[in-house]
């Protein structure tokens, strides 16, 4: 199986490298080019692709240092705010890196032009989703650009994938998001047993994702909200948290 090389940078955000075939491999919203240029060397790997899940600074800051040192191919949704893009991804796309596929996802919301990533391949324990600032575990990224109808449509989208996918979020939010469902259903012992566990993993400087699709839909009180106007009062009160 291929692991999913999980890097830190800017104390919460998450960029994922994933080595898709012999020597070679991919990275996802790098913001910040120096971890993921420290694996490749480790690993003695060359990156091909970047793919990007939106326009902002501590997604796509290290682009253009790693396009320019690897001549890599860019993979984004917005041309405009994402000048190193070669390939834009359109809802729906699929392309393959070596035996992966890959569909591109539109889920405005967070931002207007926002996409996530489903990949699926045989060397993958299960189907995995870059899910940038649209989903996170136990939460979901605040509504810049679009309004709380658009934002829940597109979670919506990401509910109907397979259960077992694993999901890969740009951020690490996962205790306050935890701590916040809480308040949502005080008493859900299953709720607590999470935070307690996510408690002891950042204790530990460990990751706290992946989480699964089926224990979001479980847990996640943006995903359990059955109407776009009880999601968006749930992302009003997230904000003020």
């Amino acid at each position: 199986m291929i692991p999913i090389e999980i890097l830190n940078a800017f104390g919460d955000n998450y960029i994922y490298v994933v080595e898709y075939g012999s020597e070679v491999c991919f990275a996802v919203d790098p913001g910040d080019a120096k971890p993921v240029e420290a694996l490749i060397s480790r690993r003695n790997i060359k990156l091909t692709h970047i793919l990007a899940t939106h326009h902002h600074a501590d997604h796509i800051g290290g682009i253009g240092t790693l396009k320019k040192a690897f001549d890599c191919e860019i993979i984004g949704p917005d041309k405009q705010r994402i000048s190193a893009i070669d390939t834009l991804a359109r809802d729906g796309d699929d392309f393959d890196l070596g035996n992966m596929k890959v569909r591109c996802i539109a889920t405005p919301g967070h931002t207007a032009t926002g996409v996530c990533y489903f990949v699926t391949g045989k060397e993958l324990e299960a189907p995995v989703l870059f899910t940038g600032d649209t989903l996170f575990v136990c939460g979901c990224g605040r509504l810049f650009e679009c309004d709380g109808k658009t934002m829940f449509a597109s979670l919506q989208k990401l509910a109907a994938l397979p259960g077992e996918t694993h999901i890969y979020p740009g951020h690490d939010y996962t205790e306050e998001n935890l701590q916040f469902a809480l308040t949502v259903e005080p008493g859900n012992e299953t709720l607590k047993k999470k935070r307690k566990a996510v408690q002891q993993q950042n204790q530990h400087n460990r990751p706290t994702v992946p989480s699964t699709l089926a224990e979001e839909k479980t847990l996640n009180p943006f995903l359990k909200a059955k109407t776009w106007q009880e999601f968006a009062n749930l992302r009003k009160q997230k904000d003020k948290f």
